[in-house]
């Protein structure tokens, strides 16, 4: 087992471009466009403001070479025995004990597997390292198995996210942070929220799931007041309903903030552009990997778009009621750089090459079948290799033909528009053809009265003139 975890390792040979900052990372993205969001709400005193600024790391990217246990407190990971399942937990968190596990657990039958728990054995050894490297706890949560159980992902996740250890932030004011938004973000999360039903189990009861849709719509709303330069996407909702039944409500807030800031930033821009052009990473390693079926779907005029749920949510969206893959594909991206969900979803799509040709060749049919992803794909064989194709080719040395194929997207987009706009002008020029041609005629019925209608003032006029000549006589 441990000779396969060395298998999969991080690619040490990109470049780490970012330093241990001492100011929020949030005041030097002047990229982002900030929205009109009243910022008068005070959820915490200034004194657990002080020390939650003391407490907590920067949100910012770290080397992997950083000591992981930055405060030099060394998380303890429970013991094996007291694992039962293998993190399928599946319901809401009790407001009284946040920080316990999950209040109502559902379908938690799993039994551990044998590898399981020798990757639970490997991440109890390695974590009492006090000389541990970031880079080396990224490699436990990617390597094969991941976090494996929710219990070690409440300890390591904030860990991997470099959040303190200490957490003295209080949740009073959460019921009314949405005041705190612009309302119509508000009911879009509302109508999402209600949507969202997938992430908890079909045996949950009301209470549980108005539970639940509270809490989701409270640790999002708190996230998107504190921050007014990040704005919601549809999706969203998603990877805050997978934090927050890991986490829970208090440490899902600072979990779902970090995970916001530093991987889901661009998908909370103003507008996806930046999005829709690094979608064509896809294409780019496509042209590498598997050139033919790149061509496939050019022939069809398909764009890599129907990857963007699986970027966005982090695959969260498609497999919300598989949790234990979810959270493992969590794990997995929580140690990645923030474009790995690209690689995944190429190498998926390249895994599928077979399915793709012998599905009838128009954009519909492709397109379809590309959005729709099976439940049995073998997801720790294409992690590796996703891993292995980012270290192959990594974003800077496929950037120029990623703006290719965007710019080639554009120029279609106007071919199609200018098409769309010369057949809408020829349906008005027939229109108005129509019209002019048009010969007014009265219908035959009308035409039939007024034969009639004469013939008959004809008739009675003889008849009258005949008479009054009779008499006259």
């Amino acid at each position: 087992m441990e000779h396969k975890e060395d298998e999969i390792s991080l690619d040490s040979s990109v470049p780490e471009t970012f330093t241990e900052m001492s100011i929020p990372i949030e005041n030097h993205n002047l990229k982002l466009r900030r929205r009109n969001v009243i910022e008068t709400i005070n959820l915490v005193s200034k004194e657990e403001e002080t020390s939650d600024s003391k407490n907590n790391i920067p949100l910012v990217r770290m080397s992997d070479s950083t000591k992981a246990w930055y405060d030099d407190i060394i998380p303890r990971i429970p013991d094996i025995a007291n694992f039962s399942s293998s993190g399928k937990q599946n319901g809401v968190l009790n407001h009284e004990d946040d920080n316990s596990s999950l209040e109502y657990n559902f379908d938690d039958t799993d039994i551990l597997t044998n590898t399981e728990r020798i990757k639970i054995s490997v991440i109890r050894g390695s974590i009492v390292n006090p000389n541990l490297t970031l880079g080396e706890l990224k490699l436990l949560g990617c390597s094969s198995e991941g976090l494996v159980h929710d219990e070690i992902r409440r300890i390591l996740w904030p860990k991997l996210l470099r959040l303190s250890e200490e957490n003295n932030f209080s949740i009073t004011g959460l019921e009314t942070i949405h005041n705190h938004i612009p309302n119509e973000v508000y009911q879009q999360i509302l109508k999402d929220v209600a949507r969202s039903g997938s992430h908890i189990s079909q045996n949950a009861t009301q209470h549980e799931i108005d539970d639940f849709h509270e809490q989701l719509t409270q640790i999002m709303c708190w996230v998107l007041h504190k921050h007014s330069m990040l704005n919601y996407y549809q999706g969203y909702n998603d990877i805050a309903a997978t934090v927050l039944l890991v986490m829970g409500l208090e440490k899902g807030l600072h979990v779902l903030e970090s995970i916001s800031l530093e991987f889901l930033e661009r998908f909370m821009e103003k507008t996806m552009e930046k999005v829709n052009q690094e979608l064509f990473y896809i294409f780019a390693l496509l042209e590498r990997v598997h050139p033919t079926l790149l061509e496939h779907l050019e022939n069809v005029e398909l764009f890599p778009h129907f990857a963007l749920a699986e970027y966005t949510t982090w695959y969260a969206h498609k497999y919300a009621e598989n949790r234990k893959l979810l959270h493992r594909l969590f794990d997995y991206f929580l140690g990645s750089p923030p474009l790995m969900p690209l690689y995944l979803s190429t190498v998926i799509v390249a895994h599928r090459a077979t399915e793709i040709f012998n599905t009838t060749p128009d954009m519909g049919h492709t397109h379809k079948v590309l959005c729709t992803l099976p439940d049995d794909l073998p997801f720790e064989k294409l992690l590796v290799e996703a891993k292995n194709l980012y270290r192959q080719y990594p974003p800077e040395s496929i950037n120029n033909d990623v703006r290719e194929y965007d710019q080639k997207r554009k120029s279609k987009e106007q071919e199609w528009k200018a098409k769309a706009e010369a057949s809408r002008q020829e349906r008005e020029k027939q229109r108005q053809l129509r019209i002019v041609q048009l010969v007014p005629r009265i219908p035959y019925r009308i035409r039939s009265y007024k034969t009639i209608t004469v013939v008959t003032i004809l008739a009675l006029g003889l008849y009258a003139f005949l008479r009054s000549s009779s008499g006259l006589n």
